[in-house]
């Protein structure tokens, strides 16, 4: 039999550190390190509450520095090195001067229930034979909370700043000194704080000041800042001091970690990064006891340098969502996942665009929804986003949660209301002449007015969603079980028959398709990873073949999302690789899957453990928001779960050599099937691959 050869590039480059921030999160706001220090911090998780109460970033900057109050002094914003502590929220930073070593650490602390900054400094003497002389430690908080700011200082160690934004309590045990009065200058040229605190003023700027004795070697001391919006701490670690409460938060972070499951067989470099996107999603969780309880937004509030893709998506979509929701249900995270569903279906807070399709009621979002779970579509000159996948994508991930929740109590709550607001809604979307669902904004958002289309996407996540309500149904003995098992079945089938061209090649939509050109885009695989079409049938070659010659980015791994041509469209989406790895997979393309798995391991190890929306498609440096958390954290971790899920279903491949640089992927040998008419069409591949690397003009069918 004629095996399957897949052919990929080599390398153009090699990741790189490409971005310097680092977040570290705790449910109740989230706090931005950008190079040197704290520069953010985000007083809530979300970007809006609701359409008129957006959320503040409160800081300017904050760091420790020293003097030796006789002329010499140094704010410490210099680091060697930063990083986020392995699996966990932790911001540690470390700079030395002569003998002494200042390590920072800053995090929101998820052992407190409520929005607080932790900053901590260890001082450590590094000789092994001489003391230092004694010194002043200091820290500079220049938070903004808001204009009409006044400060009031209680005593050394508790200032308290109010603002039109918010009430900032600082509280720093063991201080000495505080002050508010040019405080930067002051420590920088070496001398003591001096003046207060207890004034009116736009620029006021609190620092502590501790004493530190002389150390003898190898000995440290610890010091630090609390920073809450509550009068009254109320975090249990307060009191124990500043060694304490890092403590205390690494602990939290390895008991998080010891109650969840990783994939077997993972790397070491794997293992890190796995721990990493699951505390990112863990602390990205709103934690606020209210409406908002529950959602994972689409990232946090930072981005990469790129100037041209500066936004930021801490936004919770339906589909990110979904994708972060599954990867912690299957990571043993089942209570947060079901958390996250239960804010995405609060009752009576979608329907308000009913009216654009055929006024059918429905419970789940068609985009994305406010801080307090209301419904929000971004809407411009040509219409709103009307992404109906949400729904099939919802209930997917309602049924990969309950499978893994404790007893039934997941389905006994939503199940039946799943069923009625969104699985009967999304029945009828389904089209009676073609059985595909109908033209919609998709996954990549398309805004109406035209440019919905029928995507494969849509019709994809039906198939998902309705076999999971086929399901649910079944568990709650709910007759309308086999109706959305055979509606399952009639769009997949639908989606074989008209969503593939001439040559086998899968279409992103039928629009498109129909007229012959421009219909490539990477959603399309999550029809294999959804076992929608067979990744090992005649269709998976030639649409491999074609996305590898039209959307290969040039460095000769990742993929763009599609061939649309706009400058989003044509970077290199981070999604676009990790769901194609599962796919190659289940095709018995491992090693080109490992590739792909590869590379956005070796990028998260360079970049804090992080992962972006978008690669530039020529240096692979980062773009957007970053990290990304649905479409980072979350893809990341269902591409190796899913691995280890396949592991063994597949003969070992075995590579043929060729004379140029590109290696074969796919062999004789790798246990795979595919008719002799869909094997034929990959002869020309290689040489089609060899000239690959920028499209000049879009595809035909």
């Amino acid at each position: 039999m004629m095996g399957l050869l897949l052919v990929g590039a080599a390398l153009a480059v090699e990741p790189i550190n490409s971005t310097h921030t680092l977040v570290s999160a705790n449910g109740f706001g989230s706090l931005v390190w950008d190079t040197d220090r704290i520069t953010g911090g985000w007083n809530h998780g979300y970007e809006a509450w609701d359409a008129n109460t957006s959320s503040v970033d409160l800081l300017f900057d904050s760091y420790f520095g020293y003097t030796d109050l006789e002329g010499t002094g140094k704010w410490l914003f210099d680091p060697t090195s930063a990083r986020l502590v392995d699996g966990t929220g932790v911001i540690e930073a470390v700079e030395r001067a002569g003998d002494l070593e200042f390590t920072q650490y800053a995090f929101m602390p998820m052992t407190h229930a409520g929005w607080g900054v932790v900053q901590v400094a260890r001082v450590r003497n590094t000789s092994t034979t001489a003391r230092t002389p004694a010194f002043e430690l200091a820290s500079l908080h220049n938070w903004k909370p808001g204009g009409g700011e006044v400060a009031v200082a209680v005593d050394h160690e508790m200032v308290v700043e109010h603002g039109t934004e918010a009430g900032l309590f600082y509280r720093a045990p063991g201080a000495i000194e505080h002050s508010c009065d040019l405080v930067y200058d002051t420590v920088a040229a070496g001398r003591r704080l001096a003046g207060d605190c207890s004034r009116y003023g736009s620029d006021l700027v609190p620092a502590f000041g501790w004493n530190v004795p002389s150390l003898g070697p190898g000995e440290e001391r610890w010091y630090g800042v609390f920073t809450s919006q509550e009068p009254v701490p109320g975090w249990s670690a307060f009191e124990a001091g500043p060694q304490a409460w890092l403590r205390a938060e690494l602990e939290w972070w390895g008991a998080l970690h010891a109650r969840g499951t990783l994939p077997a067989g993972l790397s070491a470099a794997e293992t890190a990064v796995a721990r990493q996107q699951v505390a990112l999603l863990v602390m990205s969780q709103v934690r606020e006891p209210n409406a908002g309880f529950g959602q994972i937004p689409a990232s946090l509030p930072v981005a990469s340098p790129d100037p041209e893709f500066s936004h930021t998506w801490n936004i919770t979509w339906v589909r990110d969502s979904a994708y972060a929701t599954v990867a912690l249900a299957r990571a043993g995270y089942a209570e947060e996942a079901a958390d996250s569903l239960r804010f995405l279906f609060q009752s009576g807070k979608a329907g308000k665009y009913a009216s654009w399709i055929n006024s059918e009621p429905y419970g789940i979002s068609v985009c994305r929804l406010y801080g307090d779970g209301s419904e929000w579509s971004d809407e411009d000159a040509t219409g709103p986003n009307i992404e109906l996948d949400n729904w099939g994508i919802y209930l997917w991930a309602l049924g990969e949660t309950a499978r893994r929740a404790e007893g039934s109590a997941l389905v006994d709550e939503l199940g039946l209301r799943a069923l009625d607001e969104v699985a009967d809604p999304l029945l009828a979307q389904i089209l009676a002449g073609d059985q595909l669902v109908r033209a919609d904004s998709s996954i990549w958002e398309r805004h109406w007015y035209g440019n919905e289309k029928q995507f494969t996407y849509t019709s994809v996540m039906a198939v998902a969603g309705l076999r999971a309500a086929g399901d649910l149904a079944a568990t709650l003995g709910d007759p309308r079980a086999q109706t959305y098992f055979d509606a399952a079945q009639s769009v997949a089938t639908a989606i074989g028959v008209h969503l593939v061209d001439a040559d086998g090649v899968v279409a992103g939509n039928l629009t498109e398709l129909n007229a012959g050109i421009g219909y490539l885009d990477l959603a399309a695989v999550e029809a294999y990873n959804f076992d929608v079409l067979d990744p090992r049938g005649p269709t998976f070659a030639p649409t491999l073949e074609m996305w590898d010659t039209w959307l290969s980015a040039p460095t000769g791994i990742g993929f763009l999302r599609n061939d649309d041509g706009s400058a989003y469209d044509s970077q290199e989406w981070l999604w676009a690789d990790l769901r194609l790895a599962p796919a190659l997979r289940r095709a018995c393309a491992t090693a080109r899957a490992s590739e792909l798995e590869d590379w956005a391991t070796q990028q998260a190890l360079l970049n804090g453990g992080q992962l972006p929306e978008m690669l530039d498609p020529e240096s692979a440096e980062y773009e957007g928001p970053t990290p990304m958390l649905g479409f980072g954290a979350g893809v990341y971790l269902l591409a190796l779960q899913d691995r280890a899920e396949l592991d063994g279903t597949c003969a070992p491949e075995v590579a043929i050599p060729f004379e140029h640089p590109i290696e074969a992927q796919w062999t004789e040998g790798c246990g795979c099937s595919t008719t002799t008419s869909a094997s034929a069409t990959l002869v020309v591949a290689a040489a089609a691959l060899l000239a690959r690397r920028r499209r000049t003009s879009a595809p035909r069918g």
